[in-house]
Parts: C-alpha cells; sequence; structure tokens
C-alpha cells in the first residue's frame, strides 16, 4: 500500500523539477557549511575559521550565491498555478502559510538567538548569560519599525534581530500571496488555448529577459551607489517579509518568468533547448564572473573587509580606502554578468536535469516532500558543528564533508519521523527544549541539539541500510 502510494505521487510530479530543487536546497547546505572559513568577506559569520578560511571558499559561496534561490524561487513558481486549481484560493493560502511561515516563527522562537550567542562567544565583548541573549533578540524585533533597513555589515557589538535564512520563506510566502491576491478577479475566466513556443522562441524570450534583466540589474545597483544605499542592506517590510535590497531584482522577475513559463508550457510540452547551448553559454558568463571574483574583486576588497571588522569591533577607527577606478571597472561588469549568469544557468540546470535526471522514483519523492523541512531544519546542526570544530586542527574540506554527511541525512530523518508526521508534536518538543534551554544554560542546549543530530544521524544510516537491504533482496 505505502509503495503504491509512493508510485502515485511521483507520477503526479515533474521529476526532473523535484530533482533540481532537491540538487539546490543541499547546494544551500553546503553553501552555510562554507561561510566558517570565507574570512575576511564573512567576518561577521558567528564561528569563523580565520586559519582554515581560503579565497576559494569566498568565492565558491559568491558564485553559489548568483543562482541558489533565484532557481529555487523560479521552480516555486512553477507550482503555484496547478495547487492553486487543486485547492482553491483561501485553501491554498492557508496551507502555504502552515508550510512556510509557522516553521519561520518556530524556527526563530526556537533557535534565533544561537547566531549572536555564539557570535558573541567568539568576539568575546558580550558577557550576556544565554536568557539575555534571548531577550535581547525579541526586544530587537520589538523595537524595529515596520519599515526598516539594515546594513549588512554585522554591528557585531549588539544583539539585533535577524530572520537568517528563512528570509527566503518570507519572501516567497508573500510574493504568494500577492500573486493569488491579483488573480482573483480574473480565477473564473476561461483559460485561452496556449499557443506552444518553438525550441528557437522559447532561446530568444529568454536571453532578451536576461539582456533585460541584468541591464535593470545595472541600473538599480548604480542608482543604490549614487543614493548612498547599501546593495547588501536588507529590507524589513512589517516585521514580517525581508529582502536583500539588491537580490530582490532578480528574485522578483524569476518569481514572474516561472509564472509565465508555467503558463506557456515551456517545462512540459515545449522544447527549451539543448543543455550544452546553455552549458556553454553557463560556462562564458559564470565563468567570466568567477575570474573577476576571484583573480581581481576579492584581493582588493579583503583588506576592506578587515578594516571594516576592525571598526566594527574596537574604539580606534581605520580610515576606509578609497576604491580605486580599476576595482569601480571591475565592479561594473560584475553587476552586469550577475542576472546573466543566472539565468543561463537556471536554463542549463533545468535542461541537463530533464535530460539525465527525469526518472520517477522513491528517493525523489521522499526528498522532495521534505526539501522545505531540511531547509529550515540544517541551519543550526551547521551552526552548532562549525562551533564544535573551531579549533580542531584538521583540513576545513574534511570538516566541511563531515558536515554535509552527517547534516543532510540527519535533517531528513528528523523530518521525516518527527516533524512531517507529527508537526504539533514536533513544535511542542522543540519550544519545550527551548525553554529547558533558557533554564539550564546554552550548555545544555548545545549537547541537546549535538545529542538530536547524532541520534537522528543514526536513525537515517539504519533506515537506508534496511531500504537497501530490502531493496536487493526483492531484485533477488
Amino acid at each position: 500500500m505505502n509503495a503504491r502510494r509512493i508510485k502515485m505521487e511521483t507520477e503526479k510530479r515533474i521529476v526532473y523539477l523535484d530533482n533540481l530543487r532537491n540538487i539546490i536546497i543541499y547546494n544551500v547546505v553546503v553553501y552555510h557549511a562554507f561561510l566558517a572559513f570565507a574570512y575576511p568577506l564573512l567576518f561577521w559569520w558567528a564561528t569563523v575559521d580565520k586559519d582554515g578560511s581560503a579565497r576559494i571558499y569566498e568565492t565558491a559561496i559568491r558564485t553559489m550565491y548568483v543562482y541558489m534561490m533565484p532557481c529555487v524561487i523560479f521552480i516555486a513558481a512553477l507550482f503555484i498555478l496547478p495547487s492553486l486549481q487543486r485547492s482553491g484560493a483561501l485553501a491554498y493560502i492557508k496551507k502555504r502559510f502552515t508550510r512556510l511561515y509557522v516553521p519561520v516563527i518556530v524556527f526563530l522562537f526556537c533557535a534565533g538567538d544561537i547566531f549572536p550567542y555564539l557570535l558573541s562567544k567568539r568576539i568575546g565583548n558580550l558577557s550576556l548569560t544565554y536568557p539575555d541573549t534571548f531577550i535581547a533578540f525579541w526586544r530587537s524585533f520589538a523595537n524595529i519599525p515596520l519599515i526598516y533597513f539594515s546594513d549588512a555589515d554585522k554591528i557585531m557589538n549588539t544583539i539585533g534581530f535577524n530572520f537568517y535564512h528563512t528570509w527566503f520563506l518570507t519572501l516567497l510566502f508573500f510574493l504568494t500571496l500577492i500573486f493569488v491576491l491579483a488573480r482573483l478577479p480574473f480565477a473564473k475566466k476561461a483559460a485561452k488555448p496556449v499557443s506552444l513556443d518553438s525550441r528557437n522562441k522559447i532561446i530568444l524570450k529568454t536571453i532578451l529577459f536576461a539582456v533585460t534583466l541584468s541591464l535593470v540589474y545595472f541600473a538599480v545597483a548604480w542608482w543604490y551607489v549614487v543614493h548612498d544605499i547599501q546593495l547588501n542592506g536588507w529590507t524589513l517590510l512589517g516585521k514580517a517579509v525581508i529582502f536583500e535590497n539588491i537580490q530582490i531584482w532578480v528574485l522578483v522577475p524569476l518569481f514572474a518568468f516561472g509564472l509565465y513559463a508555467y503558463k506557456k508550457e515551456w517545462l512540459t510540452r515545449g522544447d527549451i533547448g539543448s543543455w550544452k547551448i546553455w552549458g556553454m553559454l553557463t560556462l562564458i558568463f559564470l565563468g567570466l564572473y568567477i575570474y573577476l571574483m576571484h583573480f581581481i574583486y576579492l584581493p582588493e576588497v579583503e583588506g576592506m573587509y578587515k578594516i571594516v571588522e576592525h571598526n566594527t569591533l574596537f574604539e580606534d577607527k581605520l580610515e576606509m580606502p578609497v576604491i580605486g577606478d580599476y576595482l569601480a571597472r571591475v565592479i561594473i561588469p560584475i553587476w552586469l554578468l550577475v542576472p546573466l549568469a543566472c539565468v543561463f544557468i537556471l536554463m542549463f540546470l533545468l535542461s541537463f536535469a530533464k535530460k539525465f535526471f527525469n526518472k520517477p522514483n522513491a528517493v525523489t519523492a521522499f526528498c522532495s516532500k521534505h526539501s522545505i523541512n531540511v531547509y529550515i531544519l540544517h541551519y543550526i546542526p551547521i551552526l552548532i558543528f562549525q562551533y564544535t570544530f573551531l579549533n580542531v586542527p584538521v583540513s576545513p574540506v574534511l570538516k566541511i564533508v563531515v558536515m554535509i554527511i552527517i547534516i543532510a541525512p540527519a535533517c531528513l530523518w528528523l523530518s521525516h519521523r518527527l516533524v512531517y508526521p507529527h508537526p504539533k508534536t514536533a513544535i511542542l518538543f522543540f519550544v519545550t527544549l527551548k525553554l529547558i534551554a533558557l533554564a539550564a544554560g546554552f550548555e545544555f542546549y548545545y549537547w541537546a541539539l549535538l545529542a538530536i543530530i547524532f541520534i537522528s544521524f543514526t536513525g537515517a544510516v539504519f533506515e537506508f541500510t534496511k531500504f537497501m537491504a530490502s531493496r536487493k533482496k526483492a531484485k533477488c
């Protein structure tokens, strides 16, 4: 019966999109694992391993930043209309709130203060207890105005409210809400027959979209700089939705592009082009971006980030160097390259996955069902492991590999056995654990979370071994 249900679930879905989304979600796990080793670019991260840091990690995270969340928001947009047609507007919004926003609220209550507490322990200039950190974190939230522009460079000697990685879920929920409400007056109108675009037309439209997006992104970035607006600062609206000032100009168009691609049936009936074509464009534009970032931009700005770190931590302020004409000439092509590389790598991943990863299977259905939970759950285990490994004299590569190998299966198993089947019990469990931690202290919370991670990993290994054994037996 269970096997039949899994088979039905896989047949209802577009398998290669599920596979692609899964790959990108686990990319996010890798991305966060890298952050401890990206000093000085990420000098504000809670657990910085300065000795293990290298420019390759800085380049890697800037490259992954280009495509990860834009690709996810494009794929998310593809599933909105079919889900909306099945559920109806009110039921769909309720379901999306439960799926996207409730995890944000629970995460922030149970774990939002872990980052600032670990950061304060690292820099050693805050003598706050763990309950003090919790109170300061939520006091900061209470004091935030309804429209708030934050600075991306963290103020390391204060405790401030932060959505962390859950910012994406807040944005996705509100973009979905806006779309559903805007569609209500037209919902009862009969859908017109779709005229299927040819392969050449799809490729041409996509390239025109990428070029237009690149020019708009560049114009906005230039306007921000002229008006002293932080490109990588954040805007928080109504204490409920947050987005990065510059990346929003990629995310919203990609969301709309996903809706358009679904409406035109590009990814079901259409031919979006060969993965080789998109791969070549990706190689050119993303390759140029990586070259500029690794060999020109980062070597020039790393010293600036160290000065920002010093000025944030100490009273004796150092003078910031003036950005030279040479560096300015590098920033301009980077602004132009980001949207182009983003769109082309998206199309490459779509066409490649459609060609090579389009067979339904139980693993795809399983991972897809738990993707959002893995996205939510992985962040704190990453911080806990980075904190644990901080002074361990082993290779950063080994630390990263161990983190990924343990944390990804652990989060999947925890979602499978607790969060997904028993969400109310999971919320009660984590909230109770949090309240005990506020009374017992951070050391209790640290060891409890570490125990949960290893118990979940052990459970994942056991069940995967049992699953593989049953498959082998069935084949025999």
